[in-house]
Formats: structure tokens, sequence, C-alpha cells
């Protein structure tokens, strides 16, 4: 068997014992890239909307927002028994330094002597992605309840066949306490492709898309173009805030996730609606100890790290 290419790594982020912080607030250069004409409140008191009427409230809504590429179901919820295993092993793994925020994993793609002739993989190799065996469970769970609600070209772009070449995910997993954010920001272009796959854990929030400006908005790849998403685009509005509950899944591609900004502001809690055309049943929504996982491709030579992305 050869020795693959990409090998696997961790890293993690430590942060001063400071209670200021807004936890994994400020993309790392390295993996994620603030969009000028973004601002964020920035580190310092954190503001607790639970008044319903507040003029500075924001509502989210529990239904997808109108943006191409976006796919997400409130009632798709991974298996409860599932979920609260992930994030144990995740937290006894990781997080029992209360200074450290993020931890970054790198995978490496199947080598060619894991695939048979007929494009399957060989028998015993379905673990030598690299990336920890919770995960291995998560990304298998993920690729059965996905599969059914997406489109076929978005869920092929996910969890494209074996005989398709191979590439390696990246998980990048954040943790948040109650009233940490982090800045609108889009994924590197150049070191991740098309496809992101995000997990809520232990807790729901809200997540703010804003729609980029002309003169900062990233043309799609032709190789995310004309992807079966099944929305409507969403004419001029330029923002949407969408809850995520514990459990849920969303799903960015194509305009969702080249042209379009995601983040966390910075709250103890979220008032929520069911839609936008819903008058009643505001409702507030504490925030606890959340654990977000990501996952996405790495483009090829994403491991050599240089100048160009900084």
């Amino acid at each position: 068997m050869s020795v693959p290419t990409l090998a696997i790594c961790t890293e993690c982020t430590a942060l001063p014992d400071d209670r200021n912080y807004e936890g994994p607030t400020s993309p790392d250069s390295l993996f994620d890239e603030v969009m000028s004409g973004v601002s964020d409140s920035g580190p310092g008191e954190i503001p607790n909307f639970k008044h319903k009427h507040s003029s500075e409230a924001i509502i989210a809504y529990r239904k997808a927002p109108p943006i191409p590429g976006l796919f997400f179901d409130p009632e798709l919820r991974l298996p409860a028994e599932l979920a609260d295993d992930v994030l144990k092993k995740i937290m006894d793994a990781y997080f029992q330094n209360e200074n450290v925020n993020q931890i970054m994993l790198f995978g490496r793609a199947k080598d060619a002597a894991t695939i048979s002739a007929d494009g399957q993989d060989v028998l015993g190799s379905s673990d030598d992605s690299g990336l920890p065996p919770f995960l291995q469970s998560l990304l298998v769970q993920l690729e059965k309840v996905l599969k059914p609600v997406l489109p076929h070209a978005t869920y092929h772009l996910l969890f494209p066949p074996s005989s398709e070449p191979a590439r390696a995910r990246q998980a990048i997993i954040n943790l948040y306490r109650p009233g940490e954010g982090i800045s609108p920001h889009v994924d590197l272009l150049r070191r991740f492709g098309d496809g992101i796959i995000g997990v809520s854990l232990g807790s729901g929030c809200v997540m703010n898309f804003r729609r980029e400006c002309e003169e900062t908005r990233v043309a799609v790849p032709k190789t995310a173009q004309n992807l079966d998403s099944g929305l409507a685009k969403d004419g001029q509005r330029g923002r949407w805030d969408l809850y995520l509950p514990e459990r849920s899944v969303l799903v960015l591609s194509d305009e969702a996730r080249y042209q379009w900004t995601h983040g966390i502001e910075k709250r103890l809690g979220d008032s929520v609606r069911d839609d936008e055309d819903s008058v009643d049943g505001e409702e507030w929504m504490e925030r606890d100890v959340r654990l977000s996982v990501t996952f996405r491709w790495l483009l090829p030579g994403a491991d050599v790290v240089g100048d160009e992305d900084v």
C-alpha cells in the first residue's frame, strides 16, 4: 500500500483566559475569509435581547431561507443517541482545557489500494479516512439521512462514489459558550471546495446569512454552477437569520457557499418564529454550550501552507 499524500493532523487554537472573547469569532486566516464590508460587534459586553418587542432584537426563522444552494430542514435531526455520543467523545478528547475552543482535523484521501476494480471500497478499508471513528460514524449517518432529502447533484457533491478521484475531508469543531459568536465569513476559496456540511450539537443558535455586495461577490466556480438547488432566488433581500436547533444539519453549496457569508452574533439567546409569515408564536430560545462540527473538502494542494491564502 502506498503512503497517503495527506497525513492526519490536528491543531488546537488556544485562547487566553479572558471571558470577554467571542469564542471562535475571528476566522483563522488559514481557513476562513472575512469579506470586506462585513463587520462584527467585536469583543465586549454581550447583548441579551430578551424582550420580544425590542427594536434591537433580530427575529430568526425556523424555515430555511430561499438562498440557492442552502439546504435545511428543521425536522431533520440526527438520532439523539448518536449525537450525545459524538458530543461526549469530542468534549472528552479535545475540550478538557477550558482555554481551547477550536479543533481542526485533517483526513486523507483514500489510497488507491483500498479501492477495488469496480470502484468499491475494499473490505476493511472503510475506516481509512484518517478522521476519528466517532466522526466517521457521524459521516455515515449524515450520508444516510441526507440522501432522501437532497437533490441528486448536491448529494453527489457531498458523498461522491468511490470511482471518482479521491479527495480528503477536513473537519473543524468549534465550541461556543452562551453569548459567544463568530464573525461573518466565507470559507477560504483556494483551500476548500464546494459542498459544506454543518452539524449543531448540545444547543441551538441562530446563524445569519448576508449577501455579498457586487464589489466583493465571488463568482461561483463552473463546477458548482447549475446544481439543482430546488430553491428559487430570493430577490433583493440581503440578510436572513436561521435558527439551527440541536442535532440539526445544514448544507451550503453553490451560491450559499460562495456568495453569502455566514456568521453567529454574540447573544445569550435568540428570538425565533416559524417563518416570515408567522405573526404569533415568537419564542425566546436560550443558548447553552454548543458544538458545531463542519465537514469540508480540501482542494488539491490545500495541505501546503503559503501566503496566497492569507
